[in-house]
């Protein structure tokens, strides 16, 4: 009969907004929850880590004339520029400390909010076995590998020592060669190439030092 059709035609009419309905609240859910899970998600910024390093005077057991101060705030300069990688979360604050040795440099960085500091030595690289000599003694040459004129290029050892434990992080050697006997110029690319070894050593993931 004319009522029991619309009667059956009503009923699907409910069953069909029923699951309408339950389509829209799915969905409005599915979307809540990726929305949560986005805004629980960490943000880049909130990624981000501050890694502080105080930078000591190079000291000069070479026979170039580089101003040992002059030498540490150019190293302090690279690495400010280094500050920030977008490939990496961790962002390098540098800043220059007063005391060379390693001790004093180690006391003055802590109590300066250091988690790391750099010594860098000036030195007369070589050929061959050999030492270099300073005021307060004498260590190994650099040894200067290929053709490359040991009498015409300048290096610059680098440590990078963790304030407060006896370990130090990375060392090495940064080599430049001396044009037109200009000695700054080649101590400022030797000091830009160490800026970006320690830069490339303090953002390698590493363990935490035990306390």
């Amino acid at each position: 009969t004319i009522t029991q059709t619309w009667g059956a035609l009503s009923a699907g009419g409910i069953v069909g907004v029923d699951r309408l309905l339950c389509i829209l609240l799915s969905g409005a859910m599915v979307a809540g929850s990726a929305f949560a899970q986005s805004n629980d998600k960490p943000s880049t910024a909130d990624q981000k880590r501050t890694i502080r390093i105080g930078v000591s005077p190079t000291t000069n057991r070479s026979r170039r004339q580089v101003i040992p101060t002059w030498a540490r705030d150019q190293l302090v300069r690279e690495l400010q520029r280094l500050r920030a990688d977008r490939k990496s979360p961790i962002v390098l604050e540098a800043g220059p400390l007063e005391a060379t040795s390693q001790e004093a440099a180690s006391a003055e960085a802590e109590r300066k909010g250091c988690h790391y500091f750099v010594l860098t030595t000036l030195v007369d690289p070589s050929h061959g076995p050999g030492v270099s000599g300073g005021p307060d003694g004498v260590q190994r040459a650099p040894i200067i590998i290929g053709n490359a004129n040991s009498s015409q290029t300048l290096a610059i050892d680098f440590t990078v020592l963790e304030v407060g434990a006896a370990r130090s992080l990375a060392q090495g050697t940064a080599a430049a060669p001396v044009e037109e006997r200009n000695d700054v110029r080649a101590a400022d690319e030797a000091m830009r190439l160490v800026a970006h070894r320690v830069a490339s050593e303090l953002r390698k993931d590493r363990a935490p030092s035990p306390d």
